[in-house]
């Protein structure tokens, strides 16, 4: 059960690494799109039992210099605090 479990974490890191990947969202001018789907996809994570913290801190500490809009860890938490 325990590969299950890694196998779901991975593919939703896969996932949220390519929303934070993508760039579309700076060009559009609208970046704080980009921390929703984020925050939408970590909260569909959560729903299906995966660690959303484990997900965002590595996509944090891989995109944070890349892409300053995204929250930190913190601000992060206290969001997906109102939706898991």
């Amino acid at each position: 059960m325990k590969t299950k479990g890694n196998k779901k974490l991975r593919d939703w890191l896969l996932r949220c690494d390519a929303i934070a990947e993508c760039d579309s969202f700076l060009r559009s001018r609208h970046p704080e799109d980009q921390v929703i789907f984020i925050r939408a996809a970590l909260a569909r994570a959560a729903a299906e039992g995966v660690n959303w913290r484990t997900i965002y801190r590595s996509i944090y500490k891989e995109w944070h210099t890349w892409r300053p809009h995204f929250p930190d860890f913190n601000t992060m938490a206290a969001e997906m605090d109102q939706y898991c």
